[in-house]
């Protein structure tokens, strides 16, 4: 995997960083009728079921109990909880559902010693305690085999949406300056190198230095850790070039997990002081697009998309 960035990489919004993606395949030409998507909490679920329909498909909304909102009522649904997995596949067999996606955020990893557990799940079990041990990434990974060795295909968020996928140069806000273009760069490996230790998908550079990267707590915390350094005095109120950078993980499945931006994004990075957010183009997803780019516009900070000179994707 190789990120380095050398003179003149960064280039404008005409031409980018040059890239060379090896992502999936689109879903087969003739899609199912069906799809069911695997609810957490936050707004892609939704985005999805609409993306689906706009297709000609029809969603069936499988809510995490603690997790997904009422909001998915408004569709097909069940509410599951952790432990049902034999009652899920059971539900999708019914519906003759062949493909699933996931989507949404999770706050709490499930304790599967205190799991009251369904038979299909005592099945799952064994293969559950090796990736359950793992970061978010193998985890993932280890969802999707569990999926796929019972016939169901994982796809993609951006396969069913791909509206959601940013692109690439200036999205909204603007142009960031020659110091930001820096930050950007350094962040951006900061990310690269953090990912690969399946830890997190973010970083924060600012004055021509990484000043924080994010962990499990997520980036609206990163954020609020960023805000609070300034307010104790230890990073300045005044902040210069700081930016917010968010990539896939080397080596991550397209399929879960894209790195996300929102509203709330942009609202976080306004209140830690700083000047705008670099995510990676074709493999990062806007959130309520229209309310992130006029909230990010307004707020005077820019949405940047980037890639790196040589980049492998797996999935």
């Amino acid at each position: 995997m190789h990120t380095a960035f050398a003179a003149g990489d960064l280039k404008p919004a005409s031409g980018g960083w040059q890239h060379s993606m090896t992502d999936r395949p689109s879903p087969v030409s003739e899609p199912q009728r069906n799809i069911a998507v695997i609810c957490g909490y936050g707004n892609l679920p939704l985005e999805i079921a609409e993306g689906a329909r706009a297709s000609g498909r029809e969603p069936f909304m499988v809510g995490i109990e603690g997790e997904a909102g009422p909001e998915i009522c408004a569709y097909d649904h069940e509410f599951l909880a952790w432990g049902q997995v034999g009652r899920l596949f059971r539900l999708l067999r019914q519906r003759q559902i062949r493909e699933v996606v996931f989507a949404g955020g999770i706050h709490r990893r499930p304790d599967l010693f205190k799991l009251k557990l369904d038979f299909g799940a005592m099945l799952a079990l064994p293969q559950a305690l090796v990736f359950m041990l793992g970061g978010d990434n193998t985890v993932l990974s280890g969802l999707i085999r569990i999926f796929e060795r019972r016939g169901i295909a994982i796809v993609g968020a951006h396969e069913i949406a791909p509206g959601l996928l940013a692109g690439e140069g200036r999205i909204a806000g603007p142009r960031p300056s020659a110091g930001e273009l820096a930050g950007i760069r350094l962040a951006f490996e900061a990310c690269k190198a953090l990912g690969r230790f399946d830890i997190g998908q973010a970083a924060v550079a600012e004055a021509s230095r990484v000043v924080a990267v994010e962990g499990v707590e997520g980036t609206d915390a990163l954020l609020e850790r960023i805000r609070h350094l300034r307010e104790i005095g230890r990073m300045p109120r005044a902040g210069k070039h700081g930016v917010l950078v968010k990539t896939m993980k080397p080596g991550q499945d397209m399929r879960a997990d894209l790195p996300a931006i929102g509203p709330n994004t942009v609202s976080g990075v306004v209140k830690a002081g700083l000047r705008g957010i670099a995510i990676e183009a074709g493999r990062s997803i806007i959130l309520e697009r229209e309310a992130t780019l006029v909230a990010a516009a307004a707020a005077g900070i820019f949405v940047y998309g980037v890639v790196a000179p040589t980049e492998d994707a797996n999935g």
